[in-house]
């Protein structure tokens, strides 16, 4: 299911084509709910009783495969990193996590995370229970196949020739640019990164549509695009200038941003625009957000 919205940009002197995967009507919404949808199916349909992930406080990722465990009664670990204290506290994504059941884990440095979600793994397999290994964000195959699919469902009345996007792990963005190429549509993807910084983000990115390319067939079409003159600093960091448009961002567009993802690759897009003064079809794929927005 694809909704769209059409916002002008009287600053940029632009129609802008929203896609609203912040609706996307399962798991809590946004773009980790439609992968968690496609994942899920691998899951259920290969037997897994468990399932063994990772993320941040305010993960969506987390948030999604947390409530997926809890409707079809899987066994969760989600291995957490960031502030416990904050964590326990605040609302959102944070919540939805606590009340889902979840075995929740803390790890104090990035480097624990595998040996952490490796452990959790064997303690699965100890007590009978086959557990599934997912990467952080819904970073595999079928986490990318999901926007490969949703690619497919776009409206033929919908003209591209830019297409932006949030950029973490990315599986949406590569996903995205597969569904593109098998559709035969060469515009160009540009993701704003949210954390990495341009040369890691390319290369995850590439990697991964090239990946997804072989794995189902598709001719590569697109040029691997992302930005990074807007982390405001990295993960979770922003500037008086994107608080001020995500506060501001249901008055004024009627959808939320958030300071994590959403709102970052719109501030970036509206910049870009305005440097670069593009011209034609400009597409903002917008993946969700609203629990860190609520938080």
């Amino acid at each position: 299911m694809i909704i769209y919205q059409k916002i002008y940009q009287s600053q940029l002197n632009q129609n802008i084509t929203i896609i609203r995967d912040d609706l996307y009507p399962s798991l809590g919404g946004g773009n980790k709910g439609r992968k968690i949808d496609s994942i899920g199916q691998e899951i259920l349909d290969n037997s897994y009783k468990a399932v063994v992930t990772t993320g941040g406080i305010q993960s969506n990722h987390c948030r999604a495969t947390a409530v997926f465990c809890a409707q079809h009664h899987l066994q969760c670990t989600l291995v957490l990193h960031g502030d416990k204290d904050k964590f326990l506290k605040e609302s959102g994504n944070a919540k939805i996590m606590r009340m889902s059941g979840a075995n929740i884990i803390f790890v104090d440095q990035p480097i624990d995370i595998g040996p952490t979600m490796d452990q959790a793994m064997c303690k699965y397999k100890d007590i009978g229970l086959k557990p599934y290994y997912l990467w952080g964000g819904g970073h595999n195959l079928q986490g990318g196949k999901a926007y490969i699919d949703a690619v497919q469902q776009l409206n033929s009345e919908v003209l591209i020739d830019y297409l932006f996007v949030a950029c973490g792990t990315g599986s949406t963005q590569a996903g995205i640019m597969a569904g593109l190429s098998q559709k035969n549509m060469p515009c160009k993807v540009i993701g704003i990164s949210v954390a990495r910084n341009q040369q890691s983000a390319q290369e995850h990115v590439s990697n991964f549509y090239n990946k997804l390319c072989e794995s189902f067939s598709i001719q590569r079409q697109h040029e691997t695009i992302v930005l990074d003159d807007y982390l405001c600093g990295g993960y979770e960091q922003y500037n008086d200038e994107l608080k001020k448009l995500s506060d501001d961002s249901i008055r004024d567009y009627g959808f939320a941003l958030d300071t994590t993802y959403s709102g970052k690759a719109f501030l970036g897009m509206q910049q870009y625009i305005f440097k670069h003064n593009l011209q034609g079809n400009i597409v903002f794929w917008h993946t969700g957000g609203i629990f860190n927005f609520l938080a």
